[in-house]
């Protein structure tokens, strides 16, 4: 975080208040008697007789110092910064560690008056000390923000610490200083109150950096020193059960977490680098899948003919798109519909990301064998109705998922491919036989996630042809459009999005899509014949996005390039 100082000359605040005509001589009058007889100071006493607002103070404040005035609603502090001092000390004082600037600790203050704290701090956090100003309304928000709800974690517990041989004994105690505990929480909750799917934890030469993943988009949270890093990294291994002595090999491990608010699991991966292990922790909130198909945000039209396959009593159904494109939820809405009394549903996961009341579900295991293809062979003989297989990734999965959807099964299963026709070429390739494929398929639907605007900051813009860039005219067209674009503001953390809306395009396998399979037709003619049967493409199904307020041109060119 770079802090910029602001030129001027020392001058009383009074003074500098009325030359930047933030505040006339009269007011300033009002509020020296009113200081006089109720013993404020200035400042205070121009807020109490509403002579001037908390931001105009703040930057009388920063001029008088020569300090730069820092929107706290705007940022998010670093953790590492946070935790060298206590939160009395924060509340009481107001002042709020924001983040480091070379060798010196960037402090924001409401008072940056009050050398006394100035010093205290220096003292305690044994940096040099940067002030910045802030206002009190900003300061409380944040420090409220970042403290309210504290996590724990349902692993590690004290059992799971005890000290070990060698170097493994050493990285149990780095685990468990106070410091690292802290700042392995702090990072959790700062990544949770911010809606993050992800964080990555990357090893560079001199720190390891720590961003999260919202909406789709990588964001910076902190930079940890080299110091910590070792720690920090054994914590989170600890956390998942991983072997803390092993470095040369990726793990994979879950745990549990939770605070005031929630309740989360983990699911934590290790990848060695040149500068060390890279961490990644998979954030999954069960209240992210309370989404229906009503509200998954498909057109009327594409959720009958979805809905239509999913009322069949056997078949395939494929969900197709890019890791995070949200199939998963979309597979877990359709079970909720599909889940009922009469009917016997198994799922294969890997991993099992929600739990279903009166659904049989069973995790893959590779390390002993259990993929894909070996559960869903035995499932097959426990007499299921409905059955959900997290992927299909090769050709003995994909033979006998298909093989299933044709003796009475209706099969939900996901494909890694960029559009709903190239799903059908996939199986081809995988070697699945054209007429298996055309017997089978009932649906495809290939979908994406663009980030919503935030309906805060969004605001209106008219773009005619002439005003277009080369992509926004290729995508618009010609003529003139209303739409929404992305601003910014303390809610959405500056990014201008909120949330992520769902682009759908839904491929009914029509008797005439079924015959061009037969032939052997490529991914343009299947695409051709599904769009005489009604299938919205999704660069038009964003379009549609796009007019409607929800989502800007150049997402909607991010997310179906």
């Amino acid at each position: 975080m770079s802090v910029t100082r602001i030129n001027g000359a020392a001058k009383r605040l009074g003074d500098i208040l009325v030359e930047r005509e933030l505040l006339s001589e009269d007011d300033l009058l009002r509020a020296l008697e009113y200081q006089r007889q109720n013993g404020y100071k200035l400042g205070e006493a121009l807020l109490k007789i509403g002579a001037l607002t908390h931001e105009q103070l703040a930057e009388g404040l920063a001029a008088q110092k020569r300090l730069s005035v820092i929107p706290l609603n705007e940022v998010y502090p670093n953790p590492r910064a946070v935790s060298l001092l206590s939160e009395k000390f924060i509340r009481n004082r107001q002042v709020l560690p924001v983040d480091f600037e070379q060798d010196s600790l960037i402090l924001a203050m409401v008072n940056p008056l009050d050398v006394v704290t100035i010093d205290d701090v220096r003292v305690i956090a044994g940096y040099p000390v940067l002030p910045v100003v802030a206002t009190l309304p900003s300061f409380e928000e944040a420090v409220d923000y970042f403290f309210s709800g504290k996590g724990v974690l349902d692993t590690a517990e004290d059992g799971d610490l005890e000290s070990g041989p060698g170097q493994a004994a050493e990285q149990r105690r780095e685990a468990e200083d106070g410091s690292v505990v802290t700042l392995v929480n702090d990072i959790l909750d700062g990544a949770i109150k911010r809606r993050a799917s992800d964080i990555h934890f990357e090893p560079q030469e001199d720190h390891l950096a720590v961003r999260v993943r919202i909406d789709g988009v990588l964001h910076n949270l902190t930079e940890v020193p080299s110091a910590l890093a070792g720690g920090l990294v054994s914590r989170i291994k600890i956390m998942g059960d991983l072997d803390i002595a092993e470095r040369r090999l990726p793990q994979d491990g879950r745990a549990g977490y939770r605070n005031s608010d929630q309740t989360v699991d983990l699911r934590i991966a290790t990848l060695p680098t040149v500068f060390g292990e890279n961490v990644t922790l998979r954030i999954l909130d069960e209240s992210m899948f309370e989404i229906n198909l009503t509200s998954l945000g498909m057109e009327e039209e594409e959720l009958e003919v979805l809905r239509r396959a999913l009322g069949r009593p056997y078949g395939q159904i494929l969900i197709t798109g890019p890791t995070g494109s949200g199939k998963s939820t979309t597979l877990y809405s359709a079970l909720e519909e599909l889940n009922r009394p009469e009917v016997k549903i198994y799922t294969v996961e890997d991993p099992v990301e929600r739990k279903i009341p009166g659904v049989l579900q069973s995790q893959v295991r590779h390390k002993i064998g259990l993929t894909f293809a070996r559960v869903l062979r035995s499932l097959v003989r426990s007499d299921p109705d409905i059955i959900m297989l997290g992927e299909i990734r090769d050709l003995e999965t994909a033979m006998i998922a298909t093989e299933a959807s044709l003796t009475g099964h209706l099969l939900l299963s996901t494909l890694h491919t960029n559009d709903a026709p190239s799903a059908i070429t996939r199986l081809v390739e995988m070697g699945v036989p054209p007429y298996l494929i055309a017997s089978s398929l009932e649906c495809v639907v290939a979908q994406r996630l663009a980030r919503r605007l935030c309906p805060r900051c969004s605001k209106e813009v008219r773009l005619s042809t002439k005003d277009m860039s080369p992509g926004e005219r290729d995508f618009l067209g010609d003529g003139e459009f209303l739409i929404r674009e992305p601003v910014g503001c303390p809610r959405c953390f500056g990014t201008g999005y909120s949330g992520r809306l769902g682009l759908f395009e839904v491929l009914p396998v029509t008797p005439e899509v079924r015959k061009q399979i037969l032939k052997g037709a490529g991914d343009e003619q299947i695409r051709r014949q599904a769009r005489k049967a009604g299938m919205i493409p999704l660069r038009e199904a964003g379009l549609r996005r796009v007019l409607a307020g929800g989502t800007s041109v150049a997402e909607v060119l991010r997310v179906t390039a």
